[in-house]
Formats: C-alpha cells, sequence, structure tokens
C-alpha cells in the first residue's frame, strides 16, 4: 500500500469534518440592522413567549423598555417581518411564579434578547422568537 492511500483518506476525513462542522451547531447570534422574522416556534411557546389574540392570530410577546420574560407591554404578529436594533445578552435562571429559583434548584444559563423594530413598533423580543427570515 503506498502512502499516498492513507494520506487520501485522512485529508478526506478531514474534509468531511470541516463540512459537518459548517453546516451542523447554533446559528449565529443576528447582528443589528439585520432583517429578522418574528416567529411563535416550538422554543417560543414553550417558554410562554407566544400568545393568541381574540381573532385567533398568533402574537409573540415584547416589552418596551427592557428584555424581559414576563410582565410584556407589547406584542408583535407572528411572521413580522422586522429589523434587529439592539442585541442585550442576559443571564437566565428558571422561576416559579416570577419568582427565581435558587441556584440548588435551577443553573443560570445565557440567553440573548433582541430590540427590534417593526409594525410600528420598538420592543425587545427574546431570541426564542426570532429567526433568519
Amino acid at each position: 500500500m503506498s502512502r499516498l492511500r492513507p494520506t487520501l483518506y485522512l485529508l478526506l476525513l478531514l474534509a468531511f469534518g470541516l463540512l459537518l462542522a459548517a453546516c451542523g451547531g447554533d446559528n449565529p447570534p443576528l447582528a443589528v440592522d439585520e432583517a429578522a422574522k418574528i416567529v411563535c416556534s416550538d422554543d417560543c411557546v414553550a417558554h410562554g413567549q407566544c400568545g393568541r389574540l381574540v381573532d385567533d392570530r398568533r402574537v409573540v410577546l415584547a416589552n418596551e423598555g427592557r428584555p424581559a420574560v414576563w410582565a410584556h407591554n407589547r406584542f408583535f404578529l407572528d411572521e413580522t417581518l422586522v429589523t434587529v436594533r439592539e442585541v442585550s445578552q442576559r443571564e437566565l435562571i428558571a422561576a416559579r411564579d416570577q419568582v427565581p429559583l435558587s441556584a440548588l434548584e435551577a443553573t443560570p444559563f445565557p440567553h440573548v434578547f433582541y430590540r427590534v423594530e417593526g409594525e410600528g413598533k420598538n420592543a425587545w423580543v427574546s431570541e426564542w422568537c426570532v429567526a433568519r427570515p
């Protein structure tokens, strides 16, 4: 067996690994001035960030003044196109009845919020509910 064959296999394996790395993994965060879409995704629903209007249209809950996962004061219709105006990295911890759980009960985790502009509104929305169009 020539030395070329093992080298070729190694190069093919490396190329395949790079291809998998490029295709897989988490999406990078959205950037300021990037176009985005408000989505009532499975994660958004699971974290209580979606709702329905009386006419049954789906909405994503938002907050005008600051990043928040409760005490919302705005909403965006599902599938609304928006523009990211600001990005805020926060650390969240699970809560029960809006009272944070202790460090023994829950582990804090990083979370991104986006201040988005669209539908004549400017408000903060959780990363669970924002996607690339």
